[in-house]
């Protein structure tokens, strides 16, 4: 747990430079569109700048010790699916008749690390149908090449700065964050009741723009 709130410092270092190169061409993009900048769209954008900022650092870091990388080699790979399905079996110690060992089927390792992949990729779902209006399939398509994106990354040894693989390229990955973008999408729907549309957004925009 520390280790992952160490990640998320570092992105919460990052997010001001990320935001420095990305905030000129947004907002000339937004005048030149709308004639205006809405605040809650800044607001929704730069969110989602920061988590994907957040996911990739959990992917990347923390990098390997410089002895570490000097022995690395080969790029490995899980391509098994639903290898995590056993994994999980095989780190609980269930025994029918005491009700309290089947808690070990979710409170082991394996169970733990999927889920936080599945919801790691929960608010990318979201974030594509509500702020970027994706359909369904487009959704589950974008969220099944930012899992390749990130699988890749691994694979390469961070696009072969490193010889070797230093995290393992894992299939079950790729078919959890998709789950999780698809679960996201499904989540979103209730809630964009509650929010104002992104149509909405783009008309007070607009209105904006035309007033002085």
């Amino acid at each position: 747990m520390n280790q992952y709130l160490e990640i998320s410092f570092q992105a919460v270092v990052l997010f001001p430079f990320v935001v420095a190169i990305f905030t000129l061409p947004y907002i000339t993009y937004n005048y030149h569109k709308y004639g205006s900048v809405l605040s809650l769209k800044v607001l929704l954008v730069y969110s989602f700048i920061f988590y994907l900022l957040c996911m990739y650092c959990l992917v990347v870091l923390p990098l390997p010790a410089p002895e570490k990388a000097a022995a690395l080699h080969g790029h490995r790979m899980q391509l098994e699916p639903f290898l995590f399905v056993k994994d999980i079996l095989k780190r609980s110690h269930i025994i029918k008749s005491q009700p309290k060992t089947w808690l070990t089927l979710v409170l082991n390792k394996a169970f733990l690390v999927n889920i936080l992949n599945l919801f790691l990729a929960i608010p990318f779902g979201m974030y594509l149908r509500y702020y970027f209006k994706r359909p369904f399939f487009q959704t589950v398509l974008f969220s099944f090449l930012l899992s390749l994106f990130f699988e890749i990354t691994q694979l390469t040894g961070l696009y072969f700065i490193y010889p070797g693989s230093y995290r393992l390229f894992d299939v079950d990955d790729l078919i959890v964050n998709t789950f999780g973008g698809l679960l996201g999408y499904i989540l979103m729907g209730p809630l964009m009741l509650l929010l104002p549309s992104r149509d909405e957004l783009d008309e007070i925009s607009y209105r904006r723009g035309v007033e002085v």
